[in-house]
Formats: structure tokens, C-alpha cells, sequence
């Protein structure tokens, strides 16, 4: 009996170890079920949070990229306006320069666009000016004084807010010395009498040492650049050191020593059938109205320019005419 116990007993410790066994297995089996399922979770979430911070990370680029851009614009837009403003505010400046420009030297263009006919006013209608206003010696002195206080007053500093009422003043004066000198041509008779005799082939010395600035131009306007605008010029503009002697081109004899603004100190000299010299820009004279003049004698001395040639610099007006008509004094020059 007890033999067939054991048996029985036996195999039923056996069966006992072995579910215990399986249980373990199941168990392990759970965790390690479990465990991937853990690992599976937290891939999913660290992927989650991956995703998340680089769409924050993407999101906030976007946003600052999107901020420059605007900025961007804002500011080319700004810049932009500000340049299309600055030429019309330079437009608008330029004009009002120009205008002001314009009417600073409205009588500036006048005086020396009238260079030339008030030379010619100067050497011709004197017979008409003779007859009704003939001179006597002492209003000969007296135009001579008057030429000598208008150069020392030339020399005082002009501004350019009385321009107008100097170049009226300048041209009132003008008129005057024009009445004056046309009862002072001097007459065909005196100039045999003296042997002054200027013919076509003759030929002229240079009246000062120097450069050309400016050449003879009655064809086309040339620049001159202290009026800053373009004119005919009736005359050679020579440039030379101030103080440097100013001679006598030719034979002749003083016809007026008088003075304008455009060209300070002047004497015109009469070199006989119809030709006369004037020569402008001076500060002193070593002759006197109805002296006679020998070809190469000093008659002056470079001034100072006046406001009118004040980029030019200092310099001798030259001109040259033939029956009150400019001449270019190149073509007779040595």
C-alpha cells in the first residue's frame, strides 16, 4: 500500500514544481512583455517631445524671419521716400539759387554785355556830342578827379545785396563818362599833326606779360566763370601779376582815362584812322587824357581784379576796335 503511495506522491511533487516553474516563465514573460511596451512608450514620447521642440524651434524662426522681412521692407520703403524727398528739396534749393543767382547779376550782364557799345559810345556820335557839349580844360580836369576817386572808391568790398543798386549807380556813371568822352575825340587833324597813323598791315605789342584767360570771342559765347554764364567777350582777357606794366601797343594819343565797375581804371587810346585801344583793369596811369603815347612806353600797372573777375583773377582787359567795331587785337599781335 505504502508502495503504491510513493508513486502517486511523487508525481505530484513533480506536478507542482512544474507549475510553479510555468508561473515564473508566465510572469517573466509579462515583465518582458511589459518592458516593451515601456520602451515603446517612451520612444513615443521622446520622439513626441522631439517633434514638439523642433516645431517650437521652426515655429519661432518663422515668426523672427518674418519680422526681418517686414523690417526689412519698412526700412527700403523709407529709404526710398526719403531719396525721391531729397532731389526735389536739391531741385527746389537749385532753383531758388539760380533765381537769386539770376537776379544778383542781372545788372552785372547788363554792364558787361555793354561793354562794347560803350566803347563805341565812347569813340563815336561825337559830333553830335561835340556840338552840344563842348569841354573846356577844366571839365577835362574834372572828369580825370572824378576817375581818380571812383578807382580808390572801386576798391572798397561790395556785398551782394546791393548789387542792384551798384550796377544802376555803375551805369548812371557809365552814361556820364560816355557824354564826357565823345566830346573828347580827338580829331583826324590832331592825329596827322602828331603822326599817329594805325594801317591794316601794322602790328600790335603785347601790352602786358601774361596768358590769355579769356580769348576774343563776337562769334559764339565764351564761360566766364566769376558770372558763371556764357557771353560774347569783345576783347582778350589777359592774365598777369598785379603791379606788372601795362605799355602802350602802339603810337597813339590818351583819348579818356576813366572808369566802370566791370573794368575798374580804363584808357582808351586813339591809334589813328579808326582804330583805338582800350585797356582796362588798372591801378595807376603813367598818362594823362591828350598825351601822346610811344609804342612800348608804360602807361600803367595790372590792378586788383574787380568782383567781376574775381575767379579770373587779376588781369588786363584788351580790346580793340576799328570804327566802333570790335577787332580781334590777336590778329594784329607780335
Amino acid at each position: 500500500m505504502l508502495v503504491q503511495l510513493l508513486p502517486a506522491v511523487s508525481r505530484k511533487g513533480v506536478s507542482g514544481g512544474r507549475k510553479r516553474s510555468l508561473a515564473k516563465v508566465h510572469r517573466a514573460a509579462q515583465q518582458q512583455e511589459k518592458s516593451k511596451y515601456e520602451v515603446n512608450d517612451m520612444n513615443k514620447r521622446f520622439f513626441r517631445d522631439l517633434v514638439t521642440r523642433r516645431s517650437n524651434a521652426w515655429t519661432f524662426g518663422l515668426c523672427l524671419t518674418g519680422v526681418l522681412v517686414v523690417g526689412t521692407i519698412i526700412a527700403v520703403d523709407s529709404s526710398r521716400i526719403s531719396d525721391q524727398e531729397e532731389p526735389e528739396t536739391s531741385m527746389e534749393q537749385a532753383y531758388l539759387d539760380e533765381d537769386y543767382q539770376d537776379e544778383e547779376i542781372d545788372n552785372e550782364a547788363e554792364l558787361t554785355g555793354g561793354i562794347g557799345d560803350m566803347v563805341l559810345a565812347d569813340v563815336g556820335g561825337g559830333t553830335d556830342g561835340a556840338e552840344e557839349n563842348t569841354m573846356d580844360a577844366s571839365s577835362g580836369n574834372a572828369v580825370e578827379d572824378m576817375g581818380t576817386d571812383a578807382s580808390n572808391d572801386g576798391t572798397e568790398d561790395v556785398t551782394a545785396e546791393n548789387t542792384a543798386e551798384d550796377g544802376q549807380t555803375a551805369e548812371n556813371t557809365d552814361e556820364n563818362t560816355a557824354e564826357a568822352s565823345s566830346a573828347n575825340v580827338i580829331s583826324e587833324e590832331a592825329l596827322l599833326a602828331a603822326d599817329v597813323m594805325f594801317h591794316e598791315t601794322d602790328t600790335l605789342l603785347w601790352p602786358a606779360a601774361g596768358t590769355i584767360l579769356i580769348d576774343y570771342s563776337m562769334d559764339g559765347s565764351v564761360y566766364f566763370p566769376t558770372l558763371d554764364q556764357y557771353k560774347y567777350n569783345p576783347a582778350l582777357i589777359i592774365g598777369s601779376q598785379a603791379g606788372n606794366q601795362v605799355v602802350s601797343a602802339a603810337r597813339g594819343i590818351v583819348e579818356s582815362v576813366d572808369v566802370d565797375e566791370v573794368n575798374g581804371l580804363k584808357m582808351t587810346v586813339n591809334i589813328g584812322n579808326g582804330y583805338r585801344l582800350v585797356y582796362g583793369q588798372l591801378k595807376e596811369t603813367a598818362a594823362a587824357q591828350g598825351d601822346v603815347v610811344e609804342a612800348g612806353s608804360v602807361i600803367g600797372y595790372v590792378s586788383e581784379p574787380t568782383r567781376f573777375y574775381a575767379k579770373e583773377g587779376s588781369n588786363l582787359y584788351f580790346q580793340m576796335t576799328k570804327d566802333q567795331v570790335p577787332v580781334d587785337p590777336i590778329l594784329y599781335l607780335e
